[in-house]
């Protein structure tokens, strides 16, 4: 079963999100190169919409392993840099814990963690076909 046809079957009672969920599909595995990550406001610019909880439903639905579509990941901004936190620091930020700057050891506030999207492995084996 084709991603377009797990995305109509999954959605076929919620048109919206259906329409919106194949709009960042279709953007994403059509594209010749894959960024290293995305923003919620550049997937938010493919699915045509400014909907926040429509794209957050979306976004998070083509995380899942079923579709494989993105992955989910934090990262924070560091000296004009953004790099993304290690897997026991996101352990903690999902806790609801302090997250711990990987080189300083000082908390990182949570205003400055960025919640990204990486091409999922869906996208990248649609890269090297």
């Amino acid at each position: 079963m084709s991603v377009d046809e797990v995305i109509q079957r999954d959605w076929a009672s919620e048109p919206r999100v259906m329409e919106a969920c194949l709009q960042v599909w279709h953007a994403l595995s059509t594209q010749d190169h894959q960024l290293d990550h995305y923003t919620f406001s550049q997937l938010a610019q493919l699915a045509t919409s400014s909907d926040e909880q429509l794209v957050s439903q979306v976004l998070l639905y083509l995380a899942t392993p079923k579709l494989k579509v993105l992955s989910t990941c934090l990262m924070y901004e560091f000296e004009g840099g953004i790099f993304e936190l290690p897997e026991d620091e996101v352990a903690h930020y999902a806790k609801g814990e302090k997250v711990i700057h990987p080189e300083f050891g000082e908390p990182i506030s949570e205003s400055e963690i960025l919640l990204c999207f990486l091409p999922g492995p869906r996208l990248r084996s649609e890269g090297q076909t």
